[in-house]
């Protein structure tokens, strides 16, 4: 499964909670603005948060929005933030410093010598998306907008920048 955001007005979004019937229509819309990509990645930094000393409740719906767009055939492959929500999880994660998603990541994985590299570019990865995370949210509490996210299999960004 893969993982992407995005960032939508909210009426934009009352639009697509009432036409769009599959994930594909959302991917598709151009109500969508500004997106991050987080590929598989998004499953290792979603259980990071989860740890122990940086749990806060809406931790849980940084990746893994909130609400879910909708009931019919969207089902649970997409899901939203509101405004509120999206502002409530910047304030969190401004408070969060990527090295500490460093430190959690290093004592959750056991490293061996013949693991070193790859580990290490999993971590550098992880880093980098912790971080644009970080810059979506802000940029979604800044400009009062909701947070769109699609996981599912087969998601391919239209384009890396």
């Amino acid at each position: 499964m893969e993982a992407i955001l995005f960032l939508v007005h909210p009426n934009d979004l009352e639009t697509l909670i009432i036409q769009a019937e599959t994930p594909q229509d959302v991917l598709e819309s151009s109500s969508l603005q500004q997106s991050l990509y987080l590929g598989d990645a998004w499953q290792s930094l979603h259980e990071l948060l989860q740890l122990p000393d940086l749990v806060k409740p809406v931790l849980s719906w940084v990746i893994q929005a909130e609400h879910l767009l909708s009931a019919r055939n969207v089902g649970k492959a997409v899901s939203y933030n509101t405004v509120v929500r999206a502002a409530e999880i910047y304030h969190v994660l401004q408070n969060i410093h990527v090295d500490e998603v460093k430190k959690h990541y290093q004592f959750s994985n056991v490293i061996t010598a013949l693991q070193a590299q790859t580990q290490e570019l999993k971590l550098a990865e992880l880093k980098l998306i912790y971080l644009q995370l970080q810059d979506l949210y802000r940029d979604a509490a800044q400009r009062n907008m909701a947070v769109l996210s699609v996981i599912q299999d087969g998601i391919k960004p239209a384009k890396l920048i």
